[in-house]
């Protein structure tokens, strides 16, 4: 009896103590704990993206860091290079992706257990033109995607071309030649409050992506050349309401309804036409243009040194293909991603109401297919923005006469800015 008592005893202290133990820890204490990944951007609509992750993932605390501006490619590179304080995952622009394709930064994702070759299937061919180093592996992926069209004001179609409806639309303005004609009939009939472009971007920005440099030689495309032409005649018709891209002009030329047309990236819809003129609902159509063409586009890292990689993967994988969350940003943030297989499932029945009830998902799911693939080299954001566009105004502006005189100083700048190159 009094052995059996000292084994009860023993019992009650002993559950006792499991239970004042029990009370002393937190509620969930027997949950894992959660882990932590750091992702970069230079712009904030990856928001949408960590807190749906996040819901997926309530194991993961995605720290997001947004660094705006045109230092965010310089901090990310010092970043990289010091180690400590890299994040595991970070997005890079279109306009830098090759220039750190090749860098020891960058994680191998071709590899194991990534396999991102049999992944990337599903994307664009323009897409992955740019995802892959000069080995061919997978460095980064593109999560956005951009083919452009040309927005166009449906009520000034109306007027000026008896109709709205953009497969009427389409094939009046599918060259330039019949979009000049139609800004010089409009400029003259709206007594010069009317114009077809904003200005001479929207005719250069419609070949945006042609590479500079091939093989480490300087690549003149005959594309550039036609486009000084394009550029001149357009002024000289008056065609151009001359107005600077992002001024208050231009955006007031949205909301007035001052020009025609606007050819633009599928971003340009929420970032440009709806930013822009919020007032002009129902007012918008989109049609394709003299050429295919894609603008801008953001693609996604993984550190290779990162300590965190299953988790870096996880968020990159469900940032391009989780089918789910695509579907829902697609719809619930009017964003056209680069997943084709997504898009096209969408194109049936996705429709804007800022574009007049137009499907724009099957506008654009179609013209994506439409965009030339190029694989773009690091010195073409520069050639094209700094030394071509400059020599363009030169040349609009008559202070370069000739084509010949353009080529000149194109080769000359180009020479000066990267000694490396081959140049003829």
């Amino acid at each position: 009896m009094k052995k059996f008592k000292l084994k009860y005893i023993s019992m009650i202290a002993l559950v006792s103590a499991v239970i004042m133990v029990s009370g002393c820890q937190p509620n969930g204490a027997n949950q894992p704990k959660q882990e932590e990944i750091t992702v970069w951007s230079f712009t904030d609509e990856a928001g949408y993206a960590i807190e749906k992750f996040e819901e997926k993932y309530p194991d993961i605390k995605v720290n997001f860091v947004n660094i705006p501006g045109n230092f965010y490619i310089t901090k990310l590179k010092s970043a990289l290079q010091t180690t400590s304080k890299a994040p595991d995952v970070f997005m890079i622009e279109n306009a830098n992706i090759r220039e750190l394709m090749d860098v020891p930064y960058l994680e191998n994702l071709s590899a194991a257990p990534y396999n991102a070759n049999e992944l990337i299937s599903e994307q664009y061919a323009f897409v992955q033109a740019n995802e892959k180093d000069s080995e061919g592996n997978v460095r980064a992926i593109g999560y956005q995607g951009t083919p452009g069209g040309i927005y166009y004001r449906r009520d000034l179609a109306k007027e000026y071309l008896g109709t709205d409806d953009p497969e009427k639309v389409g094939p009046q303005i599918d060259t330039w030649e019949k979009i000049f004609e139609i800004g010089e009939r409009v400029e003259q009939q709206s007594g010069n409050k009317v114009h077809a472009l904003a200005n001479w971007n929207a005719i250069s920005n419609s070949y945006d992506g042609i590479p500079w440099v091939k093989d480490g030689k300087l690549v003149i495309d005959p594309t550039y050349m036609k486009v000084l032409d394009l550029v001149r005649e357009a002024r000289q018709r008056h065609v151009l309401a001359e107005l600077d891209d992002g001024s208050a002009g231009y955006a007031a030329s949205m909301q007035k309804g001052q020009v025609m047309f606007y050819p633009g990236a599928t971003w340009a819809l929420q970032y440009t036409f709806k930013a822009n003129a919020p007032d002009t609902e129902g007012l918008w159509g989109l049609a394709p243009g003299p050429s295919a063409f894609s603008a801008g586009g953001t693609y996604i890292a993984m550190y290779s040194k990162s300590d965190k990689k299953d988790l870096a993967w996880k968020f990159i994988e469900f940032y391009n293909f989780n089918h789910d969350f695509l579907s829902e940003l697609a719809k619930e943030q009017d964003y056209f991603t680069s997943n084709m297989v997504v898009n096209d499932q969408l194109a049936v029945s996705v429709s804007s109401a800022y574009l007049g009830g137009q499907k724009h998902f099957e506008f654009f799911s179609e013209a994506a297919k439409q965009v030339p693939v190029y694989e773009r080299t690091k010195y073409d954001s520069i050639i094209n923005n700094d030394i071509f566009k400059n020599v363009l105004q030169l040349y609009l502006n008559n202070d370069i006469l000739t084509k010949e005189e353009a080529v000149k100083r194109i080769k000359r700048d180009v020479k000066l800015r990267f000694p490396e190159l081959e140049v003829d």
